[in-house]
């Protein structure tokens, strides 16, 4: 009996998106976040090598690569580190990480004694910085990533946190 071309595209867009995530993302993401969106000297061969596994478990060549990430439900490396920048410092916020991590960030209502803007809405301050080491590290990078997230998002746990495809 035949298999039907639907049904038979969607049991081969599940296979390449368990592939994706079996065999290829453990690699690419594991310990992202000591990665600290490393330079691009560091990070472009690991983006590469992503892309040319999303090239080979893609369903038509016709399609370009953003067209493939999103038909796939799959996240780019940069796209997957600030998705785990953003779920570590929900875990901050909800106060489940190791008590290393405590003074780690500043949250702002602690520099001021009176509510403003920044403090009522959860954001961590950011630290003045010059070098380009320390831009990259997620002392600078998560509250980046955290005051850019809409304010209805922020005090959310973490499980409704996660990215759903």
């Amino acid at each position: 009996m035949p298999i039907p071309s639907l049904y038979a595209s969607f049991v081969l867009l599940k296979a390449n998106h368990d592939i994706h995530n079996s065999l290829i993302q453990p690699y690419l993401t594991y310990s992202i976040l000591n990665w600290d969106r490393g330079s691009n000297t560091t990070m472009q061969p690991l983006i590469n090598l992503q892309n040319k596994a999303i090239k080979v478990i893609r369903p038509t060549k016709q399609t370009s690569l953003e067209e493939s990430f999103q038909y796939l439900s799959i996240l780019c490396l940069p796209k997957f580190h600030t998705l785990s920048v953003g779920e570590c410092m929900n875990s901050y916020y909800n106060k489940l990480l190791p008590y290393h991590f405590d003074n780690c960030f500043i949250p702002i209502s602690s520099i001021h004694s009176y509510p403003t803007r920044l403090s009522t809405s959860n954001n961590i301050f950011l630290p003045g910085v010059n070098s380009s080491s320390v831009k990259c590290s997620l002392t600078f990078v998560g509250p980046k990533v955290w005051s850019s997230l809409p304010d209805c998002i922020k005090p959310s746990n973490t499980f409704t946190f996660k990215w759903k495809p």
